[in-house]
């Protein structure tokens, strides 16, 4: 099969100006069979094309972005999308059309590059990890200001994906902004949720309780919830364990984030492997009160074989855990964390395979890893059942596909 797989920006994992975005396509992309021949076509950024992405794709096209000042201006001053702005080029719409004349099909990634669909000939796939219109509403949900123009940007939002190509499979994270975006556009949306890395290496040993909280620390959902974990949990715990030190840890935080460190509480900025982060910590604490999608970091955290404790917001749409207490307030919340923190030292040690921080199964506490070798399999599946659909026969076969 040949694929064209477009990108709102460069697929990678870099510690700092990577995101959840750019993640998925670099993770898919090198976990495709060999018998899938992609073509990449991206936008250029502060991060290179890595090398691994070179070596697996084909051809590799990058576009130069618009200026972000012509953008913002072309955006209305954001409320028609500074991102889509920011790509919708003459030569961003000409290569799109050029380049999927010549493939099976075409997987598009990113609501900043959804618009493209419209330029797209053939079989066709888009996926967004947070449907625009759902995102721009949980912004509408915290602004504390202007939020008449939150409202009419998400309004805006949710009228662009209306018109996307009746033709096209809808994709998206989580299982319920699937559901939430179907509503909305009155057509199937398919949630695949993201995978992870299976843990190794030997959990660190700790001189003094540690508690840690991970994610984007630019992400304004993330800022609020470091936020309560240092100003309200953090003082709850040190009343019954003095000694219990704070760990926040992710990429690029904010000036209020950074303000949050203090002498028991450390704020690690663009950390290159979060792991080591969950192997030198006790507990990981995520007190979201907003956010959309599935919490990767709550994923990857009990991937690493560490015990959770999350609000209802922070473990939305996860299966149960052994190593998961879901707590809805914040006095139930803050007595798991104590408990947690005084388990004897042994009792808080994963199970331990040779030079593993997790069992030689791949799974955590029995319950089994979600590898990104499967959501690639299942992004390659919606892929094939869009050529199959685009057939005479297969349009006839496949009408009343199910979300």
């Amino acid at each position: 099969m040949k694929l064209l797989y477009v990108t709102e920006s460069v697929p990678n994992r870099d510690p700092e100006l990577g995101d959840g975005s750019s993640m998925i396509p670099y993770e898919v992309i090198l976990h495709l069979p060999a018998d899938v021949a992609v073509t990449l076509l991206t936008f250029s950024g502060p991060v290179p094309v890595p090398a691994a992405i070179r070596n697996r794709c084909e051809t590799v096209y990058e576009l130069a972005p618009r200026e972000e000042l012509s953008a913002f201006v072309r955006s209305l001053g954001g409320l028609t999308g500074l991102g889509k702005q920011r790509r919708a080029t003459p030569s961003a719409r000409a290569a799109a059309a050029r380049l999927s004349a010549g493939q099976d099909a075409t997987l598009i990634h990113g609501p900043h590059a959804l618009f493209l669909s419209h330029h797209i000939t053939g079989p066709l796939v888009l996926q967004t990890v947070d449907p625009w219109s759902i995102r721009a509403g949980m912004d509408t949900a915290i602004a504390r200001t202007f939020r008449p123009a939150y409202r009419l940007r998400e309004e805006l939002a949710a009228r662009a994906e209306r018109q996307l190509p009746a033709r096209a499979r809808l994709l998206t994270v989580g299982a319920q902004d699937a559901a939430a975006w179907a509503a909305k556009l009155g057509r199937p949306v398919r949630s695949i949720p993201n995978g992870t890395e299976v843990a190794t290496g030997p959990r660190r040993r700790r001189d003094v309780p540690v508690v840690c909280f991970a994610g984007s620390l630019n992400y304004a959902p993330n800022v609020d919830s470091a936020a309560v974990l240092v100003e309200r949990i953090a003082p709850q715990v040190w009343r019954e364990v003095p000694d219990a030190r704070f760990v926040i840890a992710g990429r690029r935080p904010t000036p209020a984030v950074q303000a949050l460190a203090g002498p028991q509480v450390e704020v690690l900025a663009n950390v290159p492997s979060i792991l080591d982060v969950f192997h030198g910590a006790d507990v990981a604490v995520f007190p979201d009160e907003h956010g959309v999608g599935i919490r990767n970091s709550v994923l990857e955290a009990l991937a690493a074989g560490l015990p959770v404790v999350a609000t209802p917001v922070a473990a939305r749409e996860l299966p149960a855990h052994p190593l998961l207490a879901v707590e809805g307030s914040m006095d139930a919340l803050v007595r798991r964390v104590v408990e947690q923190l005084r388990l004897p030292r042994a009792a808080q040690e994963p199970p331990q395979g040779p030079g593993q921080g997790a069992p030689q199964d791949g799974s955590t506490g029995g319950t089994a890893v979600r590898t990104w070798e499967t959501v690639a399999g299942e992004y390659l599946a919606e892929v094939r059942a869009a050529v199959a659909a685009s057939s005479p026969a297969g349009a006839l076969s496949l009408p009343n596909r199910q979300p």
